[in-house]
């Protein structure tokens, strides 16, 4: 179903009430000099404070680019990728630290071992690197990696000795914890982001510069080109919490969905207001609750699986994440 309605003024009949132990976390990179309504500055770390009211809590001016969460027990540590290093707090984002050095200042994305608090994979302009000490120290991790740009790094849902990162050229695979990369030959450059599907680990999706969307079910041995999708850049990809609905979105092709795995899509939301989509997040108990962030129109929120949309704050920024933590 194509839609195209937006929903404004109060908050919508199906929209939840927000939940007092978690709240809502979006990652700001760049502002189209547009003030943010309620917000303190146009960029860094954003909690959501109601229905459309954003403010900034740390680093107003900090370009960042992901956020994170390593959680076992009463331990929880947050993490921001941003422009001059990866930076971490252990005690409920009152106060952080940066890790990095002068080597690793423009993360693009990170990676936290879901077993192990110490070990940390970054995606940098440069490669990737793995840290085994929390962040103390870095090591650059790229050995047969051809190209360097690394845009995003992930660790396998199941075999967490295996990662996978987008590189300028290619999709490359370690099973050594970053030692070895080797290519999965997606067949077409400028990869810009990978998703796998947590109870398939075998289903890869990846999102490319110039040709839309590739698939593979054998974990990269075999790819196959999305059909219905334009052949346009696709930053965002997100497998729903219902584990069978996947949603892609880019630039000037609005929001995309797809009932099959990622082999054919249809149009989900196209609208003169979307410019390009970059990120795309599903609600994980409630499938029919997405958002969206985008390149200088904010946030854009549906509670009924894409039907209708409404802004939802941030106007005029550049979101590259959104996430729901504790």
């Amino acid at each position: 179903m194509l839609a195209t309605g937006i929903r404004s003024g109060n908050r919508s009949p199906e929209a939840p009430v927000y939940e007092a132990k978690r709240d809502y976390y979006a990652a700001v990179f760049l502002n189209r000099s547009h003030v943010s309504v309620g917000a303190s500055a146009n960029i860094g770390l954003f909690r959501r404070q109601s229905d459309t009211l954003w403010a900034n809590i740390y680093r107003p001016n900090l370009f960042t680019f992901g956020i994170g969460m390593w959680a076992k027990g009463s331990t929880k540590r947050y993490y921001i990728a941003a422009g001059n290093g990866v930076h971490r707090s252990d005690d409920g984002r009152t106060s952080w630290r940066v890790l990095t050095d002068w080597r690793t200042e423009e993360i693009l994305s990170l990676a936290l071992d879901p077993v192990d608090s110490s070990r940390l994979y970054i995606g940098t302009p440069w490669g990737v690197f793995r840290s085994a000490d929390d962040g103390s120290s870095w090591q650059k991790k790229s050995r047969g990696m051809k190209k360097g740009f690394v845009q995003k790094v992930v660790i396998d849902h199941v075999q967490r000795q295996t990662l996978y990162a987008c590189s300028e050229d290619d999709l490359y695979c370690s099973t050594d914890e970053g030692e070895n990369w080797k290519p999965l030959h997606v067949g077409v450059s400028g990869l810009m982001t990978v998703v796998q599907n947590p109870v398939n680990p075998a289903h890869l999706l990846v999102g490319t510069e110039d040709n839309g969307v590739r698939v593979s079910f054998d974990r990269g041995k075999t790819w196959k080109n999305a059909a219905g999708l334009p052949p346009t850049a696709f930053y965002a990809l997100c497998i729903s919490s219902d584990l069978e609905t996947v949603y892609a979105g880019g630039y000037l092709s609005g929001v995309w969905k797809s009932r099959n795995g990622g082999l054919s899509w249809d149009p989900l939301w196209q609208s003169d207001q979307l410019e390009a989509v970059y990120t795309i997040f599903v609600h994980p108990e409630n499938p029919r609750h997405i958002m969206i962030g985008t390149s200088g129109q904010g946030i854009f929120e549906s509670f009924d699986e894409g039907s209708t949309w409404r802004q939802a704050g941030l106007r005029g920024c550049h979101v590259k994440q959104i996430e729901l933590y504790p």
